[in-house]
């Protein structure tokens, strides 16, 4: 229980405000409980205004409104969603300040960086846990699977970071999106260590511009003001944001897989993994990832970097770091005979022509790219990934990927807008049918070929029209092949 006043002293003067007892902080009407305080915002598809009263019949104590609204026992708070995170640190004895925490952010690699950071505090005898888009883990087990929101709500954040301190955890790893940031969801955390892991055009949907993506990913590192700044700076606003950062005299390094850094590496291929010679403040060390990505290691690597300046031996980090197992649908392999398969998130143009470049180091044959675009999302990349998928590969299937309320066909269009027309490319809407299709096709062949299934990764859904349906790449692979 927090008292109001303390647990809201920017308020105590607006009307309607009462001195009570908190027993519990809500933005769900639905989940409310008796003493319970509601914030009613409004959201992408409902307003809290339209619950108040189901929160007040569930024993809501008090209400705060983002608009004005007429009932005398709701207090009005304009910028009421900036403050909720402060709100959430409170009533929760500010978890993040009694963790040492790790932050990553960038257009791809959040959460191998996350999940990785996990890993090697566990080998390391760390008790640490994490909240990434495939799920929540305290101390190395799992307690919750796969999110569809990368930064929680600032209340379910404090609250997830207050339930790892209470089970004796005492580091913690998290991711931070562009939306999140942008809507002050990480507002009164305290950050030690944060990352930006990449930076390429996503979600322009949202922010409208490259330049008000950038900006909201700089945040991070601006207004929240972590100990120790890691800036990938292969992209060129990852440059810029490590000058700026240098100029505030912030405590920054660099990490690069193409330029002169703080940590930097080179890479020797195996069949199925890299060897690495890692460049650090702390001198050179060599270890190997289970992985053919350069970019999976770069996001290991910034974990790295982040362990290595709280007093850890670069030597002790990379032994924990060699043969730690990377999340779900991060280039996952799956053998199909004389062929393979590689699982993918790549959702983004820079993801897509990364990873279909790594594939085409490792592997002679031939490369077939099976993706498509989400609905009601960015529609500027579409283009640009049909261009990417048709250059980097020698056979293009293009088919669904969460098409939510547009129509598949115009968000195919769009794809192909991008594109010669080649013959190369076969449009099949029906994500399992152009599945099937790729491995008929791949086994006519005598020689190896390579299927990249681009897209949904970890995400075991396919989006169509309003409704959710169950569909999982990996599932949907094996049960074809009888793998």
């Amino acid at each position: 229980m927090k008292n109001s006043k303390d647990l809201m002293p920017e308020l105590v003067n607006s009307n309607n405000f009462v001195d009570c007892e908190i027993s519990s902080l809500h933005l769900d009407s639905r989940e409310v409980k008796e003493g319970g305080l509601f914030f009613a915002i409004k959201g992408n598809h409902l307003n809290g205004i339209d619950f108040i009263e189901e929160a007040r019949s569930k024993g809501a104590i008090l209400i705060i409104s983002e608009e004005l609204v007429k009932d005398n026992n709701v207090v009005y708070c304009k910028n009421i969603k900036q403050l909720i995170g402060k709100f959430a640190s409170r009533f929760y004895s500010f978890p993040s300040k009694e963790l040492t925490t790790f932050c990553a952010t960038g257009t791809n690699g959040k959460t191998t960086s996350v999940e990785a950071y996990a890993k090697i505090c566990i080998n390391l005898g760390i008790r640490c846990g994490y909240l990434s888009t495939i799920g929540k883990s305290i101390d190395g087990k799992t307690v919750k699977e796969l999110s569809t929101i990368t930064t929680p709500d600032p209340i379910s954040l404090n609250k997830s970071l207050w339930e790892m301190l209470s089970n004796g955890v005492t580091h913690a790893a998290f991711e931070a999106s562009s939306h999140g940031l942008d809507q002050g969801r990480l507002s009164g955390i305290n950050i030690d260590y944060a990352v930006l892991t990449s930076f390429s055009q996503d979600h322009l949907d949202y922010h409208k511009s490259i330049k008000e993506y950038g900006k909201a990913k700089s945040i991070l590192f601006k207004d929240l003001k972590p100990k120790n700044s890691f800036i990938q700076i292969d992209s060129e606003f990852g440059g810029s944001l490590y000058k700026e950062l240098l100029k505030e005299k912030a405590e920054v390094f660099s990490v690069s897989l193409e330029k002169e850094s703080d940590y930097s590496a080179s890479f020797k291929k195996n069949k199925d993994s890299l060897e690495v010679s890692l460049k650090s403040p702390y001198g050179i060390t060599e270890f190997t990832l289970s992985t053919i990505s350069r970019y999976i290691a770069s996001n290991v690597i910034c974990s790295m970097a982040a362990l290595s300046v709280q007093g850890i031996k670069i030597e002790k980090i990379a032994e924990s770091v060699s043969g730690i197992s990377f999340s779900a649908g991060r280039l996952e392999s799956i053998s199909i005979g004389k062929d393979i398969c590689y699982i993918d998130y790549a959702h983004t143009p820079e993801a897509l022509k990364h990873t279909l470049k790594e594939i085409r180091d490792f592997h002679e044959g031939d490369i077939w790219c099976v993706f498509g675009c989400g609905g009601n999302r960015d529609k500027e990349k579409r283009p640009i990934m049909g261009e990417i998928a048709e250059n980097y590969s020698d056979h293009v299937i293009i088919t669904d990927d969460n098409p939510r309320n547009e129509s598949s066909n115009e968000i195919i269009d769009d794809i192909l807008e991008g594109t010669k027309k080649s013959t190369n490319i076969k449009i099949i809407p029906n994500r399992r049918e152009a599945i099937k299709f790729t491995l008929e096709e791949m086994a006519k062949r005598k020689d190896m070929n390579i299927m990249l299934l681009a897209g949904k990764g970890h995400e075991n859904y396919q989006i169509i029209g309003s409704k959710k349906y169950r569909f999982d790449d990996k599932e949907t692979l094996i049960s074809l092949t009888k793998y």
